[in-house]
């Protein structure tokens, strides 16, 4: 165990570890009885062994960040339905799009997490425009155009929603782009000034992150000094054992 003393964020190339991966869970079980059961529910085999081998890199990085002792603890929601592990002093954040994961951890204060492939995305022009409106105010001015400047405003209105605990739905319902204020206020007129009083300055604590071509991603920080630096996560067993002992 290292310890955990500032946040940190881990790529994980679901593919190539999950070997590994599945190869340690037998020989040591993280997961909790919570996790199984409900990866028993994917009736979709893909999508239930690429769930499982991420929450399994999520168990080995809360390992090395807070200990053994939280092997197989159940994880639960917070009030507003953030994931938590109760009692243990570290919160984290997960996200995965095909075949690749991202993982933060923060040993103070509330991190948020959210990755994306490419991919085309259809929504109605004005709120498109209000969202690209809203990713804007939470960072350096949008790069590209069409689905990659959406995809990155994307990413960090997930992040955010995820740092604050509201989640997407209802950060975008606050901000007037869902909901029955949505037809008056979806535009993108006066949204930096609206994003500022919901989040309350939350630009500061986003940052987007570079994974590579075809990746658009995203991590928010509040109350914790962010960062901007993505490790990747080791894909063969002997490497992850030395990662987390």
């Amino acid at each position: 165990m290292n310890g955990l003393q500032a946040p940190e964020l881990w790529c994980v190339d679901v593919s190539a570890a999950a070997p590994a991966l599945n190869a340690i869970e037998r020989r040591i079980s993280r997961l909790s009885a919570e996790d199984r059961a409900r990866a028993a529910q994917f009736s979709d085999a893909r999508v239930r062994d690429d769930w499982l081998a991420t929450h399994i890199a999520l168990r080995l990085l809360i390992e090395r960040a807070v200990g053994p002792v939280w092997r197989e603890a159940a994880l639960t929601r917070a009030a507003r339905g953030k994931p938590q592990l109760v009692g243990a002093p570290l919160g984290f954040s997960l996200s995965h799009a095909r075949g690749v994961a991202l993982i933060g951890l923060t040993p103070k204060g509330s991190i948020g997490v959210d990755v994306e492939r490419t991919r085309e995305v259809r929504i109605a022009a004005e709120r498109r425009a209000a969202i690209e409106a809203a990713g804007g105010a939470l960072g350096a001015s949008l790069a590209g155009d069409g689905n990659t400047r959406f995809l990155h405003a994307w990413v960090r209105l997930e992040a955010y929603a995820k740092a604050d605990g509201c989640g997407i739905g209802r950060l975008l319902t606050r901000l007037g782009i869902l909901g029955v204020a949505a037809a008056d206020r979806a535009d993108a007129t006066g949204m930096p000034a609206r994003v500022d009083e919901v989040a309350k300055g939350a630009a500061e604590g986003v940052r987007d992150l570079q994974l590579g071509d075809g990746l658009y991603a995203a991590a928010a920080f509040i109350s914790v000094e962010p960062v901007a630096d993505v490790a990747w996560l080791p894909t063969d067993a002997e490497s992850l054992e030395k990662l987390i002992n």
